[in-house]
């Protein structure tokens, strides 16, 4: 049996105070309405304001505001006319509230505060009309019925009766759904100025007609004076100022109609009160039209410059908007002889997450990221997504040296903090880079580039931030040298291979090469890779030196086995980009099929980091290369994470443990210890096990000892060009 929610006493609380003020305000609004302007037997108002209360009512409270009319309207109906009917008067006026209130939500889009044409047409020529109409007829049936207005009176009363009641919403509704938007009016002195200029202008043309020009009726005063007023309002400020003219419009009138024939009695002419309220009807529509309009306009206006000047993700500023802040922070700095710290953000560890769970949770961990940022920082601060997962921050403050640590000691304690995103708990950390205005630069390229080299140092350092230091800029610039040099090198054959054999410490024989890539600039000297391979990884040229390795080795094979020589298996190294480019497959096959190399001969070598990053795409990868005959070892075994349960199903040949643990072998019992654990653990997973960096023999006994399969190392020979490696080809090699 379902479970019936009660509700709590402090929403029974709420819900009859909002039935008690909706009735009072409602009942004070008929009263004005009776005292300024009756027609037909006293009790038809030419203009109930009333209707407009209830109107906003029942949009924003629903059945409170629909109780709220039916008790206001009885208390105030039931003073003139009999209980009875004065119930039915107040069931009408209540039906007419819920029309008004509910139909609009069945209409949708809709806008309660008016700011959108389409809204306006769908309150104000749908449901406020229809509202009326249902109170207007249940009005005028239950008068008739009770005998009160006659039968010649019908029409006319149906007719007054309605256009009160429309009136009345026009002029009141408006004003009271868009106070919560008063926070949009105008607040600036010429703004003020020109609104009072407004309000007294309307004053004294209309007190100018009035005493002028004889005879002057109330319409003529709205179509001459009113609705320019009403106009220029809806012009030049929102929709709450359009609605506020109307309304001091309505007062303005009903005014000149006091004045000029004691009110709109029961004497007044019926054409006369019906061009009344057809000049206020047509004021109050195009008040609101015209200010919806130019609010719909606006708010396009904002959205393009939203879209212009902002992350459609994240919401921050995007990298437009910010050079266009950072430029006008640092002019202010200058002017009040202050700092500028700007700080440039890479998150740690995104990657991963964006490749393992999709860019869907990678988007939402960078909102997150976002919010994270902006909620830490001040109000007169600045922080915008740059693109990727790269975000900026610019913080104005007083001279003084390393003014923004604290706060990036607390952006980076708060961004390391783990987070739950669809049942998942996930952790990301951050590198910032800091430049400082004026000492590291004057202009905003200067302080963006030098932040972003400060972030690379604090990244490869794991310091969490770095301030940019001369000594950067250095480096900075024999990187770019480097990437350019790189360049060339691969345009005009700068580049060699070398090659390092691999001994089976069984039968003494070389059984497989190791190609190493060697940069011979035509200037003279040898540029190792341990200098322009990481400079390669950055810049992207990774992937062209990668498929010119590859090339150059299998073209190499191809010519000793065309020479009559009997050269080993050789292998070429993959770098982290190549092995998770999507082309590396095609790649690999196209060198195969124009070089002739027999894939069974051909080697290749992932780095343990590379290959536990992404297991799923791995496991792919490992499988397209063995499908083609190609054998994969696992370089640099030790220094990674990984998975033994993933490492045991992975298509691998061999693993190579790292020269840092062979190093220590005869000095280090816990390194001796990792590295008998590694053979054991390669023959466990029918792997073979190769020992790279063994330099002595004493190294090579106790491999040898321990059951190593094969070694590679300076013990046998150092990385030998073309011509010198083929010495080693079918040799044995006893120690």
């Amino acid at each position: 049996m379902p479970r019936l929610d009660l509700p709590t006493l402090a929403d029974a609380r709420r819900f009859a105070l909002i039935v008690a003020l909706t009735a009072l305000v409602y009942a004070l609004a008929g009263w004005v309405s009776l005292k300024v302007a009756t027609y037909v037997a006293g009790v038809i108002a030419a203009v109930w304001l009333a209707a407009g209360v209830g109107a906003m009512a029942s949009l924003r409270f629903g059945l409170a505001g629909v109780l709220g009319v039916l008790l206001g309207s009885f208390a105030i109906i039931s003073q003139v006319l009999p209980v009875e009917t004065a119930i039915r008067l107040a069931l009408g006026a209540a039906a007419s509230a819920a029309v008004m209130g509910y139909l609009p939500r069945h209409l949708q889009p809709f806008s309660p505060t008016l700011e959108s044409v389409p809204s306006v047409a769908k309150f104000a020529l749908v449901a406020a009309p229809l509202g009326c109409g249902v109170n207007a007829l249940l009005g005028v049936v239950s008068l008739y019925s009770a005998g009160i207005l006659p039968d010649e009176l019908i029409f006319q009363g149906m007719w007054v009766w309605w256009l009160g009641d429309l009136l009345g919403v026009y002029l009141i509704a408006p004003i009271l759904l868009t106070a919560s938007r008063w926070d949009l009016l105008p607040t600036s002195k010429a703004a003020r100025v020109e609104g009072l200029v407004l309000v007294f202008g309307m004053l004294l043309l209309t007190y100018a007609m009035l005493t002028h020009i004889q005879p002057l009726r109330p319409s003529e005063v709205v179509l001459f004076v009113l609705l320019p007023g009403v106009l220029w309002a809806a012009l030049r400020f929102t929709v709450t100022g359009a609605s506020l003219a109307i309304f001091l419009s309505a007062l303005i009138v009903l005014g000149v109609a006091v004045v000029s024939s004691g009110g709109a009695i029961s004497s007044t002419v019926p054409r006369e009160l019906f061009a009344l309220q057809i000049s206020m009807f047509a004021m109050a529509l195009a008040g609101l039209f015209v200010s919806a309009a130019l609010a719909e306009r606006r708010h396009s206006e904002m959205r393009l410059d939203m879209l212009a000047n902002h992350d459609p993700l994240t919401g921050l500023p995007n990298r437009s908007y910010f050079q266009d802040f950072l430029g006008h922070a640092l002019a202010r700095a200058q002017r009040e002889k202050s700092q500028v710290s700007l700080l440039f953000i890479d998150l740690d560890r995104f990657k991963h997450i964006n490749d393992s769970q999709g860019h869907e949770v990678g988007d939402q961990v960078l909102c997150v990221v976002g919010n994270r940022l902006d909620e830490q920082l001040r109000a007169d601060d600045f922080v915008a997504r740059l693109g990727g997962d790269e975000f900026a921050i610019i913080l104005m403050h007083p001279p003084a040296s390393r003014a923004a640590t604290r706060v990036v000691r607390k952006l980076l304690k708060t961004l390391v903090e783990p987070f739950k995103l669809e049942h998942r708990r996930y952790a990301i950390g951050a590198s910032i880079g800091i430049s400082v205005f004026p000492d590291d630069g004057l202009d905003a390229n200067t302080l963006l580039r030098q932040a972003d080299l400060a972030m690379y140092q604090a990244k490869q350092r794991r310091s969490g931030f770095e301030y940019f230091s001369d000594e950067l800029n250095t480096v900075a610039q024999q990187q770019l040298s480097l990437e350019n040099g790189l360049r060339h090198a691969l345009d005009h054959g700068e580049l060699a291979l070398a090659y390092q054999p691999k001994l089976d410490l069984a039968s003494g024989r070389v059984v497989g090469l190791e190609a190493l890539v060697r940069w011979l600039p035509r200037s003279g000297g040898i540029i190792g890779p341990d200098r322009f391979i990481p400079v390669a990884e950055e810049t992207g040229l990774i992937m062209p030196l990668g498929r010119w390795v590859a090339r150059a080795t299998c073209e190499q094979w191809i010519a000793w086995r065309t020479a009559g020589l009997n050269p080993p298996p050789v292998a070429i190294n993959l770098s982290p980009r190549q092995f998770n480019d999507e082309r590396l497959i095609d790649d690999i096959d196209a060198i195969l099929a124009e070089t002739g190399m027999e894939a069974a001969h051909l080697q290749l070598e992932v780095t343990e980091s590379a290959a536990m990053e992404n297991p799923q795409r791995t496991f792919e990868m490992l499988d397209a290369l063995r499908q083609r005959g190609l054998h994969v070892y696992i370089d640099d075994f030790g220094t990674g994470h990984s998975n033994l349960g993933q490492l045991k199903r992975m298509p691998i040949d061999a693993l190579k443990i790292d020269k840092s643990f062979i190093d220590d072998v005869l000095t280090d019992s816990d390194g001796a210890e990792i590295v008998n654990a590694i053979i054991r653990l390669s023959h466990a997973l029918n792997m073979r096990v190769v020992a790279e960096g063994v330099e002595s023999v004493e190294q090579l006994a106790f491999l040898k000892k321990r059951g190593c399969d094969e070694i590679q190392g300076f013990v046998v020979a150092k990385p030998l060009p073309p011509d010198k490696i083929e010495a080693f080809f079918n040799r044995q090699i006893d120690f």
